[in-house]
């Protein structure tokens, strides 16, 4: 039996050097982690996508906010010498395996645990963001399941297992691989508080009603910062976005980010002074001009959005 309890757990450890799947390297690690990718938008989303799907099939993708969202997902192998998807572990653990079975006496052994039922969960985050060149974030979580609860619950701070970082790693590590050809070097960051960061001045948006102007400021810093989920809120779902039949949010965002030319020029005509009354806002003001981008602003309810962006003919 001792010989068999040893087998069983060289088996379950290299079974989970295999489910982490994280690669040795720590300078590889570091390289993932401070990249950015000079390709199109759609190459890095559509890479992201293929990886993670291969790991983790059950999720959400929304391309317009360049994000990836998975389900929570069982962890077979986690901070425990027992694989607990395993059936023949669980046995074990009530004591109903063949050896009980033939010796009663060796069935107190294998009663049931607590830890033989815990179940552990993950799941990621996944986004794509900033702009050309693009930059890729995962973030994981880890939750686990106790006998008698309704639903599992996720772990925070302290609680958060050591293998939920080893696994966030090897998602990224994976999806970098892919597009490992069109890296470079992410500049390094500094860090400053929310007082460092500049908001734009609603006032100098002077032609315009005041719930009007408070949303063409919160459109400038969405811009200025390419904070694509800031930029998103601020889009009517039915925005039009190209005199062809461009139609819809989502679309918008997908084709805003696959190609920041439209973004560029939407920074520019909110520069080059907007104008309009109660229902109706345009940047710039007055008629649209050929061959140049106007944006517009409508009131919806008690709210404005943005309800058009498009190049005049």
């Amino acid at each position: 039996m001792r010989r068999q309890r040893i087998i069983f757990l060289a088996a379950t450890i290299a079974a989970t050097a295999l489910s982490s799947g994280c690669p040795t390297s720590k300078k590889q690690i570091e390289a993932a982690k401070h990249s950015l990718y000079d390709t199109d938008f759609a190459v890095v989303y559509g890479a992201a996508l293929e990886v993670t799907r291969q790991s983790y099939p059950n999720l959400e993708d929304a391309p317009g906010r360049g994000a990836i969202k998975t389900a929570w997902h069982q962890v077979s192998y986690a901070n425990n010498q027992d694989d607990l998807a395993n059936p023949q572990t669980l046995a074990n653990a009530q004591g109903i395996n063949g050896s009980t079975q033939s010796n009663p006496s060796q069935a107190a052994v294998g009663m049931p645990t607590r830890l033989a039922y815990k179940r552990f969960f993950v799941r990621f985050d996944v986004s794509v963001a900033g702009g050309r060149p693009w930059r890729l974030k995962v973030v994981g979580h880890a939750a686990e399941w106790e006998p008698g609860a309704a639903l599992p619950s996720e772990l925070h701070g302290p609680a958060r297992p050591q293998w939920l970082e080893g696994r966030t790693d090897s998602l990224l590590y994976s999806i970098f691989k892919r597009v490992k050809a069109y890296a470079v070097p992410m500049k390094e960051e500094v860090e400053g508080g929310p007082e460092d960061a500049k908001k734009a001045d609603p006032s100098i948006f002077k032609d315009v009603p005041p719930a009007a102007a408070k949303r063409l400021a919160t459109l400038k810093d969405a811009l200025a910062g390419r904070d694509y989920p800031a930029l998103r809120a601020q889009l009517a779902e039915d925005v039009v976005w190209s005199l062809g039949g461009g139609i819809g949010a989502d679309a918008a965002m997908a084709t805003w980010q696959a190609d920041p030319e439209p973004l560029d020029a939407m920074g520019k005509a909110l520069a080059a002074g907007c104008a309009g009354d109660a229902r109706k806002v345009t940047c710039p003001a007055g008629p649209p001009v050929p061959a140049t981008y106007q944006l517009t602003l409508g009131a919806r309810g008690d709210a404005w959005r943005v309800t058009s962006f498009v190049k005049a003919e």
